[in-house]
């Protein structure tokens, strides 16, 4: 009998426990509109991210009034015991059936700064809510002091953490180089990652925004924004990236609310070049070479299509083919290559020379059907931009422009 009788009250527990989370996830918060009368004497702040808004006014010895509505619920709660109106002294904070007025009399007597917070509520059912009034007051005629942010509590910051990377042509490599695959995740402030779902911290934030230092573009990781339909909220916990160049870079993640700012992180991130890029001499591909395409999602003008190491009567080399990705013209689409290669060349190696006579150096260029345009060099490969003209008879070959490249 002692059993079944514990047994109902754990399913009862478990019950309750469900009817409460229940309450709590219907419970709206409360929802202001504010009506500053006298921006020259009360700065208005807030509402401060969390689940209780927060709302900070800053005045001065002038006269200030301000009047805030609550949109979502009808009628306030008084504001101690069943007086619906507090006297400081240096403030009066009024309500009046969904509205809250506040009354800063005129005072210059030079006193010592003062502050007072005051908690309101309002009823839902059985539902309570809340939101917390701040007040700091000043006595020096006109004088407004600079409103300073509240800071972010530890549950609305994130960190970017690198999850690891993918080595070109799958080598066996433990740095990563500037072609390899690049993995980032966003994680909570105490490193804990959430695969599916939305992270506590995103609900502090509009976006949060990926970039980094010497980079052109960035990329929303996290969106919620209002539609015709209703809202939509977005987040990428985890995305990957090529680097065209090698070096340090140096990551940033960007909270935005409201279009500012809130918060912001970084991570440094180490690219190591091997013989050229991530191409590593060592590695032949004999069967099945493969011809991936690398991007850079903060650098979106190009892509390019980087060729398994392959071997011409024992002599190792590789192609990097610029992409066509954002379907250009084919007459146009030559002179947008030549210049990606250019770009990448000069981002890694430096200018290239001209490569007249160059052409002897290397052992596996076509025998005909190109002209060699730029050359480079570094200390373990060669390198050549190279033109493939369209002027065969049968048609086939295609105006365009790549990188040849071969171990010295």
């Amino acid at each position: 009998m002692d059993r079944v009788f514990m047994l109902c009250m754990a399913v009862a527990g478990l019950l309750f426990a469900a009817a409460c989370e229940k309450e709590e996830i219907m419970r709206a918060p409360m929802e202001w509109s504010v009506e500053n009368m006298t921006p020259e004497s009360v700065v208005c702040e807030g509402p401060s991210p969390g689940r209780i808004p927060k709302y900070y006014f800053r005045a001065n010895g002038d006269e200030g009034e301000i009047v805030m509505t609550c949109n979502n619920y009808d009628v306030l709660n008084p504001i101690s015991g069943n007086s619906d109106t507090y006297d400081s002294g240096w403030a009066t904070i009024k309500v009046e059936a969904n509205q809250l007025k506040i009354h800063f009399p005129y005072n210059t007597s030079g006193a010592p700064e003062v502050s007072e917070s005051i908690t309101l509520t309002a009823n839902d059912d059985k539902n309570m809510v809340q939101t917390i009034i701040v007040l700091f007051r000043t006595f020096e005629k006109g004088e407004q002091p600079d409103p300073q942010p509240e800071p972010l509590p530890d549950e609305a910051k994130f960190k970017i953490v690198q999850a690891g990377f993918t080595p070109l042509m799958q080598l066996d490599s433990r740095l990563p180089a500037p072609l390899d695959l690049i993995t980032f995740r966003i994680t909570d402030v105490n490193d804990k990652y959430t695969a599916s779902g939305f992270p506590e911290f995103t609900q502090y934030y509009d976006s949060i925004v990926w970039n980094a230092d010497g980079f052109p573009h960035t990329l929303r990781i996290y969106e919620s924004k209002a539609t015709a339909e209703g809202s939509e909220t977005h987040l990428a916990t985890q995305w990957g990236s090529h680097f065209f160049k090698s070096g340090t870079i140096k990551n940033h993640l960007k909270g935005y609310r409201n279009g500012k700012v809130e918060y912001e992180t970084s991570l440094d991130v180490t690219l190591y070049e091997r013989d050229f890029l991530g191409l590593d001499w060592s590695t032949v591909v004999l069967l099945n070479p493969k011809n991936p395409t690398v991007y850079c999602r903060l650098d979106t003008d190009y892509e390019y299509q980087v060729n398994d190491i392959v071997a011409k009567d024992g002599n190792p080399f590789s192609k990097i083919i610029p992409v066509n990705h954002k379907l250009i013209q084919d007459s146009d689409f030559p002179a947008v290559a030549r210049k990606a290669i250019i770009t990448l060349m000069d981002n890694n190696v430096g200018e290239g020379r001209s490569a007249k006579g160059k052409e002897i150096l290397f052992k596996c260029l076509p025998d005909e059907g190109m002209e060699a345009e730029l050359y480079w060099e570094n200390k373990t490969s060669r390198m050549l931009m190279l033109h493939q003209l369209a002027n065969n008879p049968d048609g086939l070959a295609q105006n365009m422009y790549y990188l040849h490249a071969e171990p010295k």
